[in-house]
Parts: structure tokens; C-alpha cells; sequence
């Protein structure tokens, strides 16, 4: 059973950072030592008390190499960065270590040894033995140390690149009169400068400032403006992408494969290129047709404004989409996206989303105020409990709103794994969001888009992933493209009006969104949804490209791709997002495909278990017994297919938007 938690320390200083990292290493080479010196090795004393190790170095030391992202403090700011750089180097050496090695692989032979555990154990074994033959331990010595240096720079070109994200600090300066058509909440508080003697405002490139520039700047111009500095951030990580693509593809190939793309994905659902390249491709054909009919339509929407202006239609560009695509989607469903925002108050929706994770998993979720020692005094902290109390699950903290040098997107850190500890009693999770949305004012809270709400939703589902996962070994790592599917899963709730009306409230009347108003907003999902879905999907394609093919410019083939695939237009702009394409620096480098398989799997265990009751307890725990809980124990595969009595198909994805069986299968014939 669970222990309760102590209060937890999740700040510290510069110093701790530095001593807490000398002592988890300091620990972990002692167990390896000690493994290593076994002349019989067996589970009892060569795996437990490795994958022991591993479990307790990780909740050591996650916490401090996640306060790089949010500690005000640009001292330890640096040493957690550091800290990550200098545990990456440890955990290469240590995942190489030859002994350590040798005696799992002895334990693995021992058929005995094996045949007497269980299959959790038998698992692990087999898991532990994997990982070392994929990270380099068999090769010969001088292989083992490119191996090893690749692994190290690699970590340190993935750390700078995000680093370089959040800590960017761009903008642009656009008067009023550009900015012309902004709601009021925009220009509240916000910077001026001068700019040759006129007063500008100080517009972040960061998404938060540039989706509403985007979104409802009357002046091409300024979207434009905004769109191509939004666009060209970072652009030192151009260079650290390609290096990293570069370095990946010598590792995989050191170590047998045909591309760092194959290595990436042995250990997914999706398992080989090929079957990436074909689910996206079988997509491409099933979207494009539809995308045609919506770009067409934005183009009408766009050419009808410019000629009401004077202003001669030149196409559709990058800059326009996020404007366009909004007026569409509102022209079809009559929906004022104004209107929406004012019942997604953060302060009141965060609280109903909480409820209805609770209710529909079996949780209680409390909050707690000052008896935790945090990074910083904006973090909420929640405990969450068995619903009837029976024992305590972990913990979760919640960074919401924007600073300084914080990171800039909404995202997930699992800063401790649940696993069972020596003494038969179980360490809690610990889960942090982060995210940068604007401060509320004292006349406004903050309004979330929809979209926005959408993904607040889905960080919540990594974090119920993570605090409801029980297996004994935490070093068992789920496959990404299975993390995905189960976060992925609840944000069907944000087209439910029974799941809407629980949490989305008037800011100032404190009345459930009104069903018409859901109607509304469940007839808006479909419009333009074949254009969203080609972003995700040319993203995945031109991962698995640079990571298969390591000759493409990683800059050019990007726009390249986004061009043939997705429609983008970026007109005679010169732009770089892949410097900005965080995931293949944060884990999903050859694994992007992830995105597009949990969307239709996500969509297929919704739709099969919670379409008749959008919080049913029964499903809610068949969900968290089948999926979540069993964590990195068992096959992935296995989990989702128990859950649905069958495997998934894409087929309610489609569906929900907008192509149905008839004609998507005529496009593919």
C-alpha cells in the first residue's frame, strides 16, 4: 500500500542541484559495481537491485533537471541544465556497462532463473537486456565509445535547442493602428516603445501574442509581419537539429540498422518505417481531396474581404490560415468564438476538468495550500486520493501562467514514477503541467480558446497517465506512441455537451454553457478539420524523412513538405520552423507518427466505451485498470486491445472529421 508523502521539496538552490547529482551517481555506481562482482547473478541480486537503481536514481533526479524550465532563478536555471547534461553522461555510461550487463544476460539464459518469475519480472528481464544491447554494450571498445560520445552530445544539442525555445525573448513593435482588430483584453498591459518616434507595442513572438495576431489582425501586412518573426525564432537550432539528425543516423548505424528512423521505432506499436510512411501516406490519400474543398473556401472568404477592401486576392498564404480558418468554421456553424471563450475561464474550468477526471477514474482530488516547498509561489498543488479514501495515489502540480525564461508551451514532466520500493511499500507519482498562459487581470480572468482548453485536457491525461500507473518497475518505459493514445483519449469531453455543461461556465454568470452553444460548437469541428490533420500528418513525414534519409537540408525540406502535403503556402517568405519543432528534440525524433495513430485510437476507445455515458464510472475503470494502470508491465497492444475487446481502427476518427466510410474509400480507390 502506498504511503502517504511527506510534504514535498521541489525547489531548490544551485548547490542542492549539484550535491543531489553527485549523490544519485555516486549511489548508482555502487549498485552497478556490486551487480557487476555477482558470480552467480539471478533476479534476486543482479535485476531487482539494478532496476532498484534505476527507479531511485530517476526519482532523485528528475526533479532536479526539470527546474531548468521553470525556476526563476537563472543560477539554477543553469545548474539544473547542467545537471541534465552531466546525468545524460552517467546514464550513457551506466546503460554501457559491460558487467552489469553480462549478468542480466545470465539471468536471461538461466531458464530456471526465468521460468520462475513472474511475467512482470520476466519483462523487466528481458526489457533491461534490450536496452543495453541498444545502447552500444555489445560492440567492440572503440565502437562503444562513438557510441557512447554521440549519446552525450546528442542529450546536450536536445537540451540547448529547447533551452534556446523557452528562453527566446523576440518580438515584433506594431502600432495600433496594425493591430488593428485584436480584442481590447489584448492591449491591456501591454509594453510600448518608441519606434522612429512612434509609440509601438511589444508584441511576443511566443504562440500565446502571435495566434491572436494571427487570428484577428485586420492588415495582411501585420500577419505577415508577425507570422515570418514567429517563424524565423531560434534560428541557432537549425544547425543543432542537423548535427543531431546527423549523429543519430551514425549511432543506428553502428549499431545494425538501416536508419536512426527503425532504431526509434523497435520499441513503438507502429514498429518500422514502412508503416509509418504507410498510414500517412493512406491518410494523405483520404484528407487531401477534402483539404482541397477547404482551402477553396478560405480562399473565397479571403478574396470576398480584400474586395470589399480594394485590394486585389493573391492566394492564401500561412499567415492568413489561422483568421480564415476561424471565419469558416463560424461562417458554418454560427459559432462567435468571442462568445465560447467567455465560458472557458481558466480559474472555473480547471476545477470542473479536475471533477470530471475524478469522478469518471475513481479519484479524489484536493487541493493543498502551503505545505509544499515549490519553484515558485503561482504553483498549485493538488493530492489525489482513491475515491474512497482507501489509499493515497501521488501528486500534482500545476505552473500555469506565463514569466520570464519559462518554458513557452503547455507540457507534462512526470517528476517521480510510482514503483514498488525494497520494503514491499510504494513510492507516489509526481506530475508537473506546465503551460504560459497570459495572467488574468483583475477585471478578466483568463479566457481559453477552445482549442486551448482542448489542450489543457490533454496534459491533464498525461498526468492521470502517469499518477495512475502501478506496476513494480518504473524503468519498464511505455512506447510514446502508447503515452499518447491514453492522454489523448478524454479530449473527446470538449465536443460532449454532457461533459461541456460540467465545467464550462459564464465567467461572470456562473451558467453552464448553454446546449445550443454546444451544438454549435460540435458543428464547428468538422470545417477545416482535413487541413488541420494534414499539419500533424506532413510533421510525421518529414520526420521519418530526415530520420531515414539523413541528405535532405533540414530547413528547406521542411517547408518542402508542408508545401506538398498540408498546402501550406509560405508565399516568398523565408522561413525555419523546424527550428522551432520541439518533439524531435524532447523525445519523439522518429516517433512523430505518434500523434496521428493515437488520434484514431484515442477516437475508437471513446467512441466504443464512453460515447453513451461521457463519464461512466464502469468504463472510467475498465479504462484505468486496462490501460493506465498496467503501465510499462505488459505489451501496449495487449492493453488497448482489452479494453476494447478488439484491436482499434481509425474508422470514428475519420468519422468525427467529417469523412465517412463511403468517401474515403471512394478517394482511395
Amino acid at each position: 500500500m502506498a504511503r502517504y508523502s511527506a510534504p514535498l521539496q521541489l525547489n531548490y538552490s544551485a548547490e542542492d542541484i549539484q550535491r543531489g547529482v553527485e549523490k544519485a551517481i555516486a549511489d548508482a555506481s555502487k549498485v552497478l559495481d556490486s551487480v557487476a562482482a555477482q558470480s552467480a547473478p539471478t533476479f534476486a541480486n543482479a535485476v531487482a537491485p539494478l532496476a532498484q537503481s534505476y527507479n531511485v536514481f530517476a526519482a532523485a533526479t528528475r526533479v532536479l533537471t526539470f527546474l531548468q524550465y521553470v525556476s526563476p532563478s537563472e543560477a539554477v536555471r543553469d545548474a539544473s541544465s547542467k545537471a541534465d547534461m552531466v546525468l545524460d553522461g552517467f546514464a550513457v555510461e551506466r546503460d554501457m556497462h559491460a558487467g552489469a550487463f553480462a549478468a542480466v544476460r545470465a539471468v536471461l539464459n538461466n531458464y530456471d532463473e526465468m521460468s520462475g518469475l513472474d511475467p512482470e519480472d520476466q519483462r523487466l528481464v528481458e526489457h533491461m537486456e534490450k536496452q543495453f544491447r541498444r545502447n552500444g554494450v555489445q560492440l567492440g571498445a572503440e565502437q562503444r565509445q562513438r557510441v557512447s560520445w554521440i549519446d552525450k552530445r546528442v542529450g546536450k544539442l536536445e537540451i540547448d535547442f529547447v533551452r534556446n525555445i523557452s528562453q527566446d525573448k523576440s518580438c515584433v513593435l506594431l502600432s495600433c493602428q496594425e493591430l488593428d482588430g485584436l480584442p481590447a483584453e489584448f492591449f491591456s498591459n501591454r509594453k510600448v516603445k518608441l519606434s522612429d518616434g512612434i509609440k509601438k507595442l511589444v508584441v511576443a513572438t511566443r504562440p500565446a501574442d502571435i495566434k491572436l495576431v494571427l487570428q484577428h489582425a485586420t492588415s495582411e501586412a501585420t500577419r505577415k509581419t508577425a507570422y515570418v518573426a514567429h517563424a524565423n525564432r531560434c534560428p541557432e537550432n537549425i544547425a543543432l537539429l542537423r548535427e543531431a539528425v546527423d549523429l543519430r543516423l551514425e549511432k543506428a548505424t553502428l549499431l545494425g540498422y538501416a536508419s536512426y528512423a527503425e532504431y526509434a521505432l523497435e520499441d513503438s506499436m507502429i514498429k518500422n518505417p514502412g508503416a509509418v510512411v504507410e498510414m500517412e501516406m493512406d491518410l494523405v490519400a483520404k484528407l487531401l481531396p477534402l483539404a482541397r474543398k477547404e482551402m477553396a473556401q478560405l480562399c473565397a472568404l479571403k478574396r470576398e474581404e480584400q474586395e470589399a477592401a480594394g485590394l486585389t486576392f493573391t492566394g492564401i498564404y500561412e499567415w492568413d490560415y489561422n483568421r480564415y480558418t476561424a471565419q469558416a468554421a463560424a461562417q458554418q456553424s454560427k459559432l462567435d468564438v468571442g462568445q465560447v471563450k467567455e465560458y472557458f475561464a481558466l480559474e472555473m474550468v480547471l476545477p470542473g476538468i479536475l471533477q470530471l477526471y475524478a469522478s469518471t477514474l475513481g479519484l479524489n482530488i484536493v487541493e493543498v495550500n502551503g505545505c509544499s516547498d515549490v519553484w515558485h509561489p503561482r504553483v498549485q498543488h493538488y493530492r489525489v486520493w482513491e475515491a474512497d479514501g482507501s489509499a493515497f495515489i501521488g501528486d500534482v502540480l500545476l505552473d500555469l501562467y506565463e514569466r520570464p525564461d519559462k518554458y513557452q508551451e503547455i507540457a507534462v514532466w512526470p517528476i517521480r514514477l510510482g514503483f514498488e520500493r525494497e520494503d514491499g511499500s510504494r513510492e507516489t507519482p509526481v506530475s508537473a503541467l506546465v503551460a504560459s498562459f497570459p495572467e488574468p487581470t483583475a477585471a478578466v480572468p483568463h479566457l481559453l480558446s477552445h482549442n486551448s482548453a482542448i489542450s489543457l485536457v490533454q496534459a491533464l491525461g498525461h498526468i492521470f497517465q502517469n499518477l495512475c500507473a502501478k506496476s513494480k518497475w518504473a524503468c519498464c518505459k511505455l512506447p510514446r506512441d502508447y503515452m499518447t493514445i491514453s492522454a489523448q483519449m478524454f479530449t473527446q469531453w470538449m465536443w460532449q455537451p454532457a461533459a461541456l455543461r460540467t465545467f464550462a461556465r459564464h465567467y461572470q454568470t456562473n451558467e453552464p454553457i448553454p446546449e445550443e452553444l454546444c451544438a454549435r460548437l460540435a458543428a464547428a469541428r468538422a470545417p477545416g478539420s482535413a487541413l488541420k490533420e494534414l499539419r500533424q500528418v506532413f510533421r510525421g513525414l518529414y520526420d521519418i524523412d530526415i530520420h531515414t534519409n539523413g541528405n535532405f537540408d533540414v530547413r528547406s525540406h521542411y517547408n518542402e513538405v508542408a508545401a506538398r502535403v498540408a498546402l501550406v503556402n509560405n508565399g516568398d517568405a523565408d522561413v525555419g520552423k523546424a527550428a522551432t519543432l520541439a518533439h524531435l528534440m524532447e523525445g519523439y525524433s522518429g516517433l512523430y507518427a505518434s500523434f496521428m495513430l493515437a488520434a484514431m485510437a484515442s477516437s475508437d476507445m471513446f467512441e466504443s466505451r464512453f460515447a453513451t455515458d461521457i463519464a461512466s464510472p464502469r468504463a472510467g475503470a475498465d479504462f484505468r485498470a486496462e490501460v493506465l494502470q498496467p503501465g510499462g508491465s505488459r505489451d501496449p497492444a495487449t492493453s488497448i486491445e482489452r479494453f476494447l475487446g478488439r484491436q482499434p481502427t481509425s474508422q470514428a476518427f475519420l468519422t468525427s472529421i467529417g469523412l465517412h466510410p463511403v468517401s474515403y474509400t471512394r478517394d482511395v480507390e
